[in-house]
């Protein structure tokens, strides 16, 4: 057995032991990236996905090998995932590598959704109800506390999404266009702040940005019409 077979057996045996120590509401996934495999080798708990041994890469799994992060990082931790039905996942990966070749990725998701659901069920138990009876001047900060954390949550993940490190990385502007196209898809720039959040991250000017913006709605509208 050489050294790269070792390190996924390895990693193999750790699948069942993390499924089994964190519970049922967390899956351990290990994905065999190596010729000939490409699949999913080892799941506990695959109720979470929905996936079975032998079930093909998925579309992130993907772009994480194409992107190359996985080069100068160990791991991506507390990403935003979806499962087969469209439940929200917590999802973290660590890159199994020999050398400067990658082998697979163990990854870790967790049914964010149950908990969501709990906090929720414990708060109707505790009789206490969002915004219910709260003042108009309190209920107006809480709205905007929420708006800005959605809005740099949304940002932070479609960064996570495109491999995207803002704080080493300095991207080009081909690499601009991509992050700025799939944040307008996710509707940012409909919140307010946010190409000021965005410029920054990107490290260009605001308006920069807005030229970004623009050119990327002008090829969605000639797109449009010639459909």
């Amino acid at each position: 057995m050489n050294y790269a077979e070792r390190l996924m057996e390895d990693a193999a045996s750790l699948v069942e032991f993390f499924g089994r120590a964190a519970g049922e509401a967390v899956e351990t996934v290990l994905l065999d990236l190596r010729e000939g495999k490409r699949c999913v080798t080892a799941i506990y708990n695959g109720h979470v996905s929905g996936r079975v041994p032998g079930a093909p890469l998925t579309e992130r799994a993907l772009r994480m090998e194409k992107s190359g992060v996985w080069k100068t990082r160990g791991c991506v931790c507390n990403y935003r995932g979806r499962s087969a039905d469209g439940r929200l996942l917590r999802s973290s990966v660590y890159f199994i590598k020999d050398g400067d070749v990658l082998l697979g990725m163990l990854c870790v998701n967790v049914d964010a959704a149950r908990f969501v659901r709990l906090g929720k069920e414990l708060f109707r138990l505790g009789g206490v109800y969002v915004r219910a009876g709260v003042p108009r001047d309190q209920a107006e900060k809480q709205n905007a506390a929420d708006l800005y954390q959605d809005r740099e949550a949304i940002i932070r993940s479609v960064f996570t999404e495109l491999a995207f490190d803002g704080e080493t990385e300095m991207p080009d502007q081909e690499r601009r266009l991509v992050i700025i196209e799939r944040l307008v898809e996710r509707g940012v720039f409909l919140l307010r702040g946010s190409v000021a959040s965005v410029a920054k991250k990107l490290r260009c000017s605001e308006a920069s940005l807005y030229r970004y913006i623009g050119k990327i709605h002008r090829r969605r509208d000639r797109e449009g019409a010639d459909g």
